[in-house]
């Protein structure tokens, strides 16, 4: 095979692969609007739920939940008519490196009485209350979070990446979100039990999810 022949084979594969059913580029993006209105579920397989918060101004201790689910009202015409709603499961919480330099178990202790307290409250929700669009994708998300017992407003700023009436591989009508926030963790009880923690008031949220309209 010449060289011409072969950069005309690899051209070839190349084209299929990034070909779906139908002839349509396997990554092109649809206009959101042609994912349909509807109640969506949390695609879980492709969603994560980080937190960060300062460790004594040095750096953003980053952690994550990983068991939640949420349920997504959409309208791709009127944004402000979208609501979400999630239950996150504090068990789950999950650090990159739970045994630190003093051997503790991180998990363990943010899973304990004087962190999240799982044993008395096993789960958090937020819920939107009210859905205020900044431009065509993106929106300012009122809502509450419930954690702890305690339920205090938690606002999301959040982008709508995009949306298929027919996703590939799936062929399921999906859209994707980002969002972020904060909330000062003290109001709802999660008070550091020493200054020498050296844990910040500010907790960020950064979300990254899709969902998908089920029959």
């Amino acid at each position: 095979m010449d060289r011409r022949t072969a950069l005309g084979a690899l051209g070839a594969v190349t084209t299929a692969a990034a070909t779906v059913a139908g002839g349509a580029p396997a990554f092109a993006q649809t206009p959101v609007t042609e994912a349909p209105a509807g109640r969506y579920s949390l695609d879980i397989t492709h969603a994560s739920l980080l937190w960060r918060i300062s460790h004594f101004g040095l750096s953003n201790y980053t952690a994550r939940f990983t068991r939640f689910d949420a349920t997504l009202d959409f309208d791709p015409v009127d944004l402000s008519r979208c609501a979400c709603t999630a239950t996150i499961d504090v068990g789950s919480v999950e650090t990159d490196y739970p045994a630190g330099l003093n051997k503790r178990d991180w998990n363990a202790d943010l899973r304990g009485e004087k962190f999240f307290n799982v044993a008395k409250f096993a789960s958090a929700t937020w819920r939107s209350r009210s859905v205020k669009p900044l431009d065509a994708k993106r929106m300012s998300i009122a809502g509450e979070l419930s954690l702890l017992g305690v339920s205090a407003p938690v606002t999301l700023e959040a982008t709508l990446n995009g949306g298929f009436r027919s996703r590939p591989v799936t062929r399921l009508p999906t859209v994707g979100f980002s969002a972020r926030g904060s909330f000062d963790r003290r109001p709802f009880g999660l008070v550091t039990p020493s200054p020498e923690e050296g844990v910040g008031a500010s907790v960020e949220i950064i979300i990254e999810a899709e969902f998908i309209l089920r029959a």
